[in-house]
């Protein structure tokens, strides 16, 4: 059976053309992956790329790499799941193809085992669609029928109208078919080791993927050998802390020391030394924050930041000012974690230009007005309060309002009404809410879990390997659950590459499976914020 490559470079690729794994780009290795793979490669890419693929073509067709006559170049300005589906159609029938082996070109380590395994898999088992399951993303690509792509193209254009009008994603095509699965002939390949719960994403499109990939290729010497076997590859990532961690991806920070509420679950006011750093801490300067952000957006280039660390943020007074600072940066988007209380309609108004890159967590925990006055302690009108503010913001900025429910005892004879009520589509948050888990902070608080949701096996923390929490005065814990205990350095005052590398050595412990007294009576190591 006759088949054809596609490579997908139709939206801004960042690092992809960085020439860091041995003098060759990552869409140099995925073109090379390509040629190995099919009978003619086609790349899907947009005017902003289209040089750097030029380039890259005639010097490899000097060389004798490329084949003009097996090389295709298919430009459009914007892609969408619909024009991605259609293409590859379209791309199966003008050059006779049976299936596309498809994948995006900013993948480094494409694996011709694994994706001859799956070419074997589709064409044995006649599927329309075939994929690995359980390896990390960017290690293998998807295998698609030439006419189980015309039927996504329809399925775009009618009933699943809604995704294929959406900017061409990583699980694009999975994502119109989800809407119709069982109509599929699909096989799986899954992998005898399941990698999903590292959350290894090896591509190069964003900063943190791409010095993973960087350091994974120096950690292997560029051992061509050892990214030719996967499950050595992926071990080896697994054990490694500069692959493990690399750069942060959710900024937590402190703006202001102030609540409105007691909550029964916020150790601030269970725990005296808490309190009294509390007090002490005061507001954020602005003008500090501002120079922080630059050195976030400098550092990770893309991030979220939260102004949500160990206050209520809306009572900053320059609250507006701290949100909007954040938005000025393309690349980095805003989480803004409250009990809704000060929020009012000429906030959301404010903040509606930046529809899409603001998401607002309203703390509820209760359907009932007296369970939550109980758990915050707090006048019953409160609820309402928090209620309307759902409803406001919902109005500026729809799916990104998420109603919350810690889960403890207390309340868990109401999580089936908060879930039914807040799922509802035609709930004030059009179905969107969270199920939030119980901290007990290092059994500083007793544990008022209702249920235990930690994995068998430990995994090394999450918090530690993606977050950067910053409090009032610029002071860094090692995390937030640690805040008043450890200070790792001063964001306002150093550089925070150096601040983040102090981590490592904690981060290591882990690996090793070594945990300090506190680490060993947290359970949010395997909590994820993003």
């Amino acid at each position: 059976m006759k088949n054809i490559v596609i490579l997908y470079a139709g939206s801004k690729m960042n690092y992809a053309f960085d020439k860091i794994f041995n003098e060759k780009s990552a869409f140099e290795r995925a073109l090379l992956w390509a040629k190995n793979s099919g009978e003619k490669i086609i790349v899907f890419t947009c005017s902003e790329n289209h040089n750097y693929i030029e380039e890259i073509r005639s010097k490899l067709t000097e060389e004798n790499f490329l084949n003009s006559n097996n090389f295709e170049i298919i430009e459009k300005n914007q892609w969408t799941n619909l024009d991605l589906s259609k293409t590859i159609s379209e791309s199966c029938k003008k050059n006779n193809a049976d299936f596309a082996l498809f994948a995006w070109a900013d993948l480094p380590f494409l694996n011709q085992k694994l994706t001859d395994e799956l070419v074997k898999m589709h064409v044995d088992y006649m599927a329309e669609y075939t994929f690995a399951d359980g390896f990390p993303y960017g290690i293998t690509p998807e295998v698609i029928d030439g006419g189980c792509a015309n039927i996504l193209a329809s399925l775009s254009e009618s009933v699943q109208k809604n995704v294929g009008e959406k900017l061409a994603s990583r699980d694009g095509l999975f994502a119109i078919m989800k809407g119709d699965i069982n109509s599929f002939e699909i096989e799986t390949l899954v992998a005898e080791k399941d990698y999903r719960l590292l959350r290894f994403e090896f591509e190069c499109s964003s900063k943190i993927n791409f010095v993973a990939c960087k350091n994974l290729f120096e950690k292997i010497g560029g051992d061509e050998a050892k990214i030719g076997e996967p499950y050595e590859l992926c071990d080896i990532a697994e054990s490694s802390l500069e692959i493990q961690k690399t750069i942060p991806a959710f900024y937590n920070i402190q703006i202001s020391s102030k609540y409105n509420h007691k909550s029964i679950y916020n150790p601030i006011y269970k725990i005296e030394k808490y309190s009294e750093m509390l007090k002490s801490a005061g507001d954020m300067d602005f003008e500090s924050f501002k120079a922080l952000v630059k050195k976030i957006n400098d550092f990770s280039q893309k991030a979220v930041v939260s102004l949500s660390c160990w206050g209520e943020p809306l009572l900053n007074p320059k609250f507006l000012d701290f949100a909007k600072e954040v938005l000025n940066y393309e690349n980095l988007t805003l989480l803004v974690e409250t009990d809704g209380i000060c929020l009012t309609e000429e906030i959301a108004k404010n903040l509606a230009d930046f529809n899409g890159r603001i998401d607002w967590i309203i703390l509820l925990d209760s359907m009932d007005k007296n369970q939550y006055s109980q758990i915050h302690n707090c006048s019953t009108e409160d609820f309402d309060k928090a209620v309307a503010s759902v409803m406001i913001l919902e109005k500026y900025f729809p799916h990104h309002v998420y109603p919350q429910m810690t889960r403890m005892k207390m309340n868990e004879n109401n999580l089936e009404s908060f879930f039914r009520f807040w799922k509802e589509p035609s709930s004030p948050s059009q179905g969107e809410l969270i199920i939030q888990k119980y901290d007990k902070f290092c059994a500083e608080l007793s544990d008022e879990k209702s249920a235990d949701l930690s994995p068998l096996v430990r995994n090394a923390c999450w918090h530690l390997r993606r977050d950067f929490v910053v409090l009032a005065d610029g002071s860094v814990p090692l995390c937030r659950d640690l805040s008043f205990g450890e200070i790792l350095g001063n964001a306002f005052k150093e550089e925070l590459p150096l601040v983040w590398a102090k981590i490592d050595s904690f981060l290591q412990e882990h690996l090793n499976k070594n945990y300090s007294e506190k680490c060993r009576m947290c359970d949010e190591y395997y909590t994820f914020n993003f």
